[in-house]
């Protein structure tokens, strides 16, 4: 993200109400110095304050994100581009951290030569192809909820250590454990020479539209996707729901549909059901509706 077009449009719309830094600072029990490392583009608020800072100063959180107006006609492409920053963010941060922590385990080795055989283990480790779900608390998280404006949001990180050729994300709808349809709803082709080597996937839920946003974002391109779920079902808006994902890192198979995460919906109740379970095959009758997003990357 821009921070020095949001810091200067947190200021612009601030001096727009008459407020100083000092009685802006005071409406969110924080200090002047804050407010002013934010207008400078220092850094940006905790994303716990975002919602009550963009109330005060009277704009939405993808404006916020954005540091611009944004016309009504436009505002569903920005909450794309926003979703789309906040995986490349974090995807740089990742990259960040990993040098810090390889060059910690370069001098920890060093110094701890007895232990060596651990962080060669680990290093193999990294060395493979996986994904994991971010953690629901963590600031991508929380942030991709408020960019949306839907209750719920599931991020997942991938890391490639080798070439592929596509990726494609398929959803399979399944009505009492019946498979009634599965769509391809996403590809992405890569030049082979430019394979991506890590990237973020995002499937976010809108409740009350019904509808599902698809956001994925790599080293070479960046994509977003909506479709419609549960169409012409009576009652809809008064069914339960609930979502299941994939658990801890999962190692990336080439040429392999894994399951990544299920929307669930049911109309007297619900059971989850786990990713793995319908990825092994093993569909129950149990729930009414279930939307199974899975992904294959190809070599």
């Amino acid at each position: 993200m821009d921070l020095i077009k949001i810091g200067k449009h947190i200021a612009e719309k601030r001096k727009a109400l008459g407020l100083t830094q000092k009685q802006l600072a005071d409406k969110l029990n924080m200090s002047d110095k804050s407010v002013s490392k934010w207008e400078r583009g220092i850094c940006l608020p905790d994303v716990s304050v975002y919602l009550e800072l963009c109330e005060i100063l009277d704009m939405s959180i993808n404006e916020f994100l954005a540091g611009e107006e944004i016309p009504a006609e436009k505002l569903a492409e920005k909450s794309a581009d926003n979703l789309l920053q906040v995986t490349k963010d974090s995807k740089n941060r990742q990259k960040f951290l990993k040098r810090i922590i390889a060059a910690l385990i370069i001098v920890t080795c060093i110094v701890l030569a007895a232990v060596s055989g651990y962080f060669i283990r680990e290093y193999i480790n990294e060395s493979k192809s996986y994904i994991v779900a971010l953690d629901p608390e963590s600031p991508e998280m929380k942030t991709a909820k408020l960019i949306s404006g839907f209750e719920e949001a599931h991020l997942f990180r991938y890391s490639l250590h080798d070439r592929y050729e596509k990726l494609l994300v398929y959803m399979s709808e399944y009505h009492s454990g019946e498979l009634i349809e599965k769509s391809e709803i996403a590809c992405l082709i890569y030049d082979n020479s430019a394979s991506p080597t890590a990237g973020m996937l995002a499937v976010v839920p809108d409740f009350e539209d019904f509808t599902v946003r698809l956001v994925i974002s790599d080293d070479t391109a960046n994509m977003y996707t909506d479709f419609s779920i549960l169409e012409e079902v009576e009652g809809r808006e008064y069914y339960g729901r609930s979502a299941t994902r994939i658990e801890d890192r999962k190692m990336i198979k080439a040429d392999k549909e894994q399951g990544l995460c299920t929307l669930i919906y049911g109309k007297d109740g619900i059971w989850m059901t786990p990713v793995d379970t319908i990825e092994s095959g093993d569909m129950p009758d149990d729930n009414d509706y279930i939307y199974y997003f899975s992904y294959c990357f190809f070599k």
